[in-house]
């Protein structure tokens, strides 16, 4: 017996596609749902990421508030380290730009030879073209270089008159001021012998006359200061100047007269 398809034939024609009669409407609706699908997945993961960085911008936020928090408790400090520096750099600038004048009269007790007497003695410092000149102290402007008696670039001078028992104890004195930490030129300005050499020469109480022996008078030109920039300091170095230790000083007596070593 033959088999009879009794399905109109318009049927028969779509019956084995997958869309039938929809004409390809099915397959758009599943690509608009799984678009769709994928669609919000995506703002999903996207949403769930603003949030994570949402809190990590306020946790960083809070921890930056802590540390400026911290910051400002730690200001004062920090001045403080500031005008400690400031003081340190001052401090150094006014060593660089003195004379140790202690240091020079040590010098010039440890040279005078035994058979002198020093009647007078003057310290200066000025400007090297006019050495002898004495230095006035400026005040120092707002916020600019410490002012100092003996200005950067200045000479110091020693200026002395003195009794010896005779001219060649003057040489002598002249050659051993040579001798003096730091003395650049030493300069005769006058020396006159009066009547015949005694065995020791002395002063006399008004300081004007050397008795027998011989007078003179003499210029001590030390070395001039640095006229450089002074080099600054740092906060964590320790500012180091030269210093002369005052160890044993010699004994200076009335008249002038210096014990020698």
């Amino acid at each position: 017996m033959k088999a009879v398809n009794l399905i109109p034939g318009e049927h028969r024609q779509g019956a084995g596609s997958l869309t039938g009669r929809s004409g390809g409407g099915a397959l758009i609706v599943l690509g608009m749902v799984a678009g769709l699908a994928v669609l919000i997945l995506m703002y999903g993961s996207a949403s769930h990421q603003i949030s994570n960085q949402k809190g990590q911008a306020a946790a960083l936020s809070a921890q930056a508030e802590v540390i400026k928090a911290r910051t400002g408790q730690l200001a004062p400090y920090t001045s403080f380290v500031s005008m400690a520096n400031s003081r340190t750099q001052t401090v150094a600038q006014l060593v660089q730009a003195r004379f140790d004048w202690s240091h020079a009269l040590h010098e010039l007790g440890r040279v005078m030879p035994v058979d002198t007497a020093l009647a007078t003695l003057h310290g200066a410092v000025g400007p090297a073209s006019t050495t002898g000149a004495s230095s006035t102290v400026a005040a120092p402007a707002a916020g600019g270089t410490p002012a100092s008696s003996t200005p950067a670039g200045s000479v110091p001078v020693f200026t002395l008159t003195g009794c010896a028992t005779n001219q060649a104890t003057v040489a002598q004195a002249l050659q051993r001021l040579k001798l003096m930490d730091g003395a650049s030129e030493v300069q005769l300005q006058s020396s006159t012998q009066s009547g015949a050499s005694s065995a020791g020469a002395s002063a006399s109480s008004s300081g004007g006359g050397c008795g027998s022996g011989a007078s003179f008078s003499a210029q001590v030109v030390f070395a001039g200061l640095p006229s450089g920039p002074v080099p600054t300091v740092s906060s964590g170095g320790a500012s180091t100047a030269a210093a002369h230790s005052a160890g044993s000083h010699e004994q200076v007596s009335a008249q002038g007269k210096a014990a020698p070593r």
